[in-house]
């Protein structure tokens, strides 16, 4: 419990410091910033509801990151840009609810000033809380003594890992095996052989140790670790069982708890829970906000260009497999005469794109005003419906036909894996003019490598695309 104290109190003792760089990096916007004939308090009063919500928003977007977790194993990159990404997350997101539920929204001068000042401030507090830390680690204070329970290669691996990073903090006693031969395991490490698993209730009582490593295959030494955490439960002591269940490729693992049962999650797919539920509600204040905007002069405009030059409804609407294989109905402003699906079976012969879909550069049941449309992306307009109701994202792969899917392979089939999106990579890497392995490969790296900066640099070279109309048909 004093353990779980302490570790509340540096948590809560960091979060303060962070705020204070939030609040120094607030006053310095002011000073710097502030406008002519108007008092500095009246230019804090107008910004201060922006600052709140920033402050709130950073607070769940760091703890999401684990910035208020300190793991020895942290490396300096992970560090930088899950500092980074917070801060991004949290200035984005604020000015979104500011500008949603106010009229006032936040000035751009202010958001960019800001935006620096508190990345710096906080990024050089991180930075100087890390060296001092790892300082005092290298100078032998803060030190936490391992003993590693078997001999083998993993064990082995384990000392590399720990050898090659004094900065850790980490100090291996020795090891314990039943075998005295497998020494050799570690003999360009030099590592002290302790004595058996038997003897290792002894040396916990009479030694002093702050963590035991179990590096012994579960299989075959299942009661032995099963006593060996018990003997280190019944003291106090942290353990740590280094796991091998079986190679996976892509799969990140993590501990998670389904009431009191723990559970070992394996997953390809983003589980950034706050970053997750910050997505969403960015697609839904930015979908809310582009139907307000639009729905009320765009729609009607584009309607009646589309009853002027052909018999039909306005909007197409098509089923789409979405996340794990849902259907949804997506909606889109109609390009293409009425009986474009009918006619469909007729031009299969031209199709031009490789893999289980239907391109055609010139494709005759495209309309005058539908081309037009496609030129400028207006014909995916009435998706924002999509993104407001959930069914869709505003970054992630395009959603296909039910056709479609059941022609993909087991592995293309990953990329129903998340939502689907009005843009994704393949529509800023060239969109119709990419080859179907090559929109897979694209899509499933943007699985791997989702981020909420991924999405936000998506949709900026998405509005470049766009204007362009490069690759649109």
């Amino acid at each position: 419990m004093a353990v779980r104290r302490r570790s509340r109190l540096i948590r809560l003792a960091v979060a303060f410091c962070d705020l204070v760089c939030a609040v120094c990096a607030f006053a310095g916007t002011l000073l710097l910033l502030q406008p002519e004939g108007q008092t500095i308090q009246d230019f804090a009063r107008s910004n201060l509801a922006y600052f709140c919500v920033f402050v709130l928003v950073w607070c769940g977007a760091a703890t999401d990151q684990q910035l208020f977790a300190f793991p020895r194993e942290d490396n300096l990159k992970r560090l930088v840009g899950a500092v980074l990404k917070s801060v991004v997350v949290a200035l984005i997101f604020s000015g979104f609810v500011i500008t949603f539920f106010t009229r006032q929204g936040v000035g751009r001068e202010f958001f960019l000033t800001f935006g620096i000042l508190v990345l710096a401030f906080i990024l050089v507090f991180r930075l100087a809380l890390r060296v001092f830390l790892e300082y005092a680690r290298k100078q032998g204070f803060n030190f936490r003594r391992v003993v590693v329970v078997g001999a083998n290669e993993r064990a082995r691996k384990l000392v590399d890992i720990i050898q090659s990073h004094l900065h850790y903090g980490y100090h291996i006693i020795g090891f314990v095996d039943d075998e005295p031969a497998r020494q050799e395991a570690f003999e360009p490490h030099h590592l002290e052989y302790l004595g058996s698993c038997g003897e290792l209730e002894k040396m916990l009582l009479e030694g002093v140790v702050d963590e035991v490593y179990i590096c012994l295959p579960v299989r075959s030494h299942y009661e032995k670790i099963r006593r060996i955490a018990f003997l280190c439960e019944g003291v106090g002591l942290p353990v740590r069982l280094v796991a091998e269940l079986f190679p996976l490729r892509l799969a990140r693992s993590h501990l998670a708890h389904f009431d009191d049962l723990p559970l070992l999650s394996l997953s390809t797919t983003p589980e950034a829970h706050g970053q997750l539920l910050m997505k969403r509600l960015i697609d839904f204040s930015v979908s809310s906000l582009g139907l307000l905007a639009t729905g009320w002069w765009l729609f009607p405009i584009v309607a009646a260009l589309i009853k002027l030059e052909s018999r039909g409804p306005v909007f197409f609407k098509q089923e789409r497999v979405g996340q794990n294989g849902r259907r949804f109905h997506i909606y889109k402003f109609r390009s293409m005469v009425a009986d474009a699906e009918q006619r469909k079976k007729e031009l299969e012969a031209l199709n031009e794109a490789d893999g289980p879909v239907f391109k055609m550069r010139r494709d005759p049941r495209v309309t005058r005003v539908g081309s037009f449309l496609r030129k400028t992306s207006l014909d995916e307009l009435p998706q924002l419906i999509n993104v407001w109701l959930g069914h869709m994202s505003l970054v992630g792969p395009r959603p296909p036909i039910p056709s479609e899917v059941e022609q993909y392979s087991w592995e293309q089939r990953r990329r129903l894996s998340v939502r689907p999106g009005l843009t994704g990579l393949q529509q800023v890497s060239g969109r119709s003019d990419v080859s179907f392995d090559d929109w897979v490969a694209m899509d499933l790296a943007y699985i791997d490598e989702w981020s909420l900066m991924t999405d936000l640099q998506i949709m900026l070279l998405t509005v470049r695309v766009v204007l362009l109309g490069k690759g649109a048909r």
